[in-house]
Order: structure tokens, then sequence, then C-alpha cells
């Protein structure tokens, strides 16, 4: 059993009185979160990737470099890694990350779950989700075979008892997220990880056949546990300025929601800048992991 967050709360003079006015508002009918909408160079990037996956054996995808962005930001960050319970802001304890996976094979979504995820580098960010891929494929996989082996019974029976837990998972919902608001309980269950112990929410949208990323707004559950979403589009070719002169780059669209009642614009643009200057230049991760394993044995 473990807490998610610091016991005490951060003190409201480090949050500032516009973040406090936010936060008061917080049992009133507001929108207390920020969009910030932005492109990324990936022309490095994609030279990145091709690099290390000639290099290694572990497969690497924008995916992965994007975890990994987001993890070191807000590891330099610590203003933007934290959550709002009731009307007090609290520190996450580390940075726990939250991301979907999409399940080709039944078109349904997974969140994986990633504790600490500063600690890991990028090549272990990318073997924890390509395990974690694996074990939802043999999961599915297993319960497919179930279906067609078992017993008409026996699978009716499971599926009566998925039909009951969808069914207390919807008239309980409302209780769950409120009390998740409202009271700093440790965690004991696995599944209250990723919905409520997560402090980021990160997407990424270049998938196979997915559309221009244009605009986008994050949708939000009613959970204060994902104080940041970031969501990054597609890889495209797009007329930029570069000295004055009109040239095509390949460009990214880039979307962070953050919440007002903890930061201000100057703090999420200073994040975004971070977040923005991992993106273009990835090798910059690699080092990052590099001087910390080097700091970790001259300790």
């Amino acid at each position: 059993m473990y807490w998610a967050t610091k016991s005490k709360p951060v003190p409201l003079s480090e949050i500032g009185w516009i973040n406090t006015t936010y936060l008061a508002s917080t049992s009133l009918r507001c929108d207390p979160m920020l969009v910030w909408g932005t492109t990324v160079d990936t022309e490095e990037l994609e030279s990145f990737l091709e690099e290390q996956r000639s290099r290694n054996r572990t497969m690497l995808t924008p995916a992965h470099v994007l975890v990994r962005a987001v993890a070191e930001s807000l590891r330099q960050h610590p203003e933007v890694n934290r959550r709002v319970i009731g009307k007090k802001v609290y520190q996450y304890e580390g940075v726990n990350i939250v991301m979907p996976m999409l399940q080709t094979s039944t078109g349904e979504v997974d969140c994986v779950f990633m504790r600490n995820a500063e600690d890991y580098s990028l090549d272990e960010i990318a073997g924890f989700f390509w395990e974690s891929a694996r074990e939802k494929s043999m999961q599915v996989a297993r319960d497919k075979k179930r279906v067609k082996e078992g017993s008409t019974f026996k699978n009716a029976l499971i599926n009566l008892g998925r039909w009951l837990w969808l069914s207390w998972i919807l008239h309980t919902s409302k209780v769950g997220f409120t009390a998740g608001n409202w009271l700093r309980a440790p965690t004991i269950w696995p599944w209250q990880q990723g919905l409520n112990h997560a402090g980021a929410f990160v997407n990424y949208l270049g998938f196979s056949g997915a559309p221009p990323l244009i605009a986008h707004k994050p949708a939000s559950l009613p959970l204060n546990a994902y104080c940041i979403a970031v969501t990054m589009g597609a890889t495209e070719k797009r007329p930029v300025v570069v000295d004055d002169k009109v040239v095509v780059r390949k460009q990214a669209s880039l979307f962070v929601r953050l919440d007002h009642r903890m930061v201000n614009g100057n703090q999420s643009a200073a994040f975004i800048n971070t977040l923005r200057g991992f993106l273009m230049h990835p090798q910059s991760l690699v080092q990052q992991s590099e001087d910390a394993e080097v700091q970790k044995r001259a300790a």
C-alpha cells in the first residue's frame, strides 16, 4: 500500500493568487483547464528513431519518445506534477503516467499505467510498453480460446460477470470520482493507479491512417488526478518560415491540457518549451538517462 502524493499540501504561497482563485472554484460550475496547441519540428526525431532502430533490439516509436519526454519534462518542472484534492494542491511523489493502447484485434482501448516514469530510460520505456502490449494480446487470445472451446454455460457465467462488473462501474463511478477528488486515499488495488493516481495522460495520435491533427480538445474525466494531458499527432510536411524563407519541414501537432488551479500561463509555457525541446532533439533524452546513470553509480 502506498500514497501517490506527499502528505502535506503545497503552500498557497507557492501557487499564487490566480491559481488559488481557480482552486477555490472547484465546487462551482467552471472549466479550470487550459489547452495550449503548438507544433513540433520532427526532422531530428525521425532520423533519431531510424538510427536507434538500427542499433537496438527494441523497436522505438514516437510514442515511446513522447512518454520519455513528458516524464523528463515533469521531473524538471515539478510545479506541473501536482494534483488537486478537495481545495488543496498536493505534489506527486514521482512522475506517474497513463497511456492508452489500442487492441487491434478487439478495437478496445486499454490504459497502461507507469509509475515513476522518470526513472525509466527510453529503451526501458519501449520495453515496458511492448511487454504490456504482449500481455494484453495474450489475454485476448486466451479469452477467444475460452469462448471457442469452453462450455456454453461457463461462457454465459463469465459474460454475466463481465456485465455485472460494467454495470457496477456505471452506477458507482460518480461516487468514486467524488471521493477520489476530495480524499487523499492510498493506492491499494491496481485499478486505482490508472484512474486516480496518474498525474499525466499521454496520448499519441500519429498511428497509421490517422487524419491530420489541426485542432484538438483533450477529453477529461471528472478527475483531478490527471493534472496534465499531452497529445501528439502524426508527422506531416508543412510550409514553415526558416530564416525568413518559406520551406517545407516535417511537423507534428502538439496539444497540452493543464490545470489552471495549479499552473499559470508562464509556468505552462516553460513546461511546453522543455517538452518541445526534447521532442525536437530526442538525443538529449538519451544523454539525460546516461548522465543520471553516471550520477547513480557515483553515489
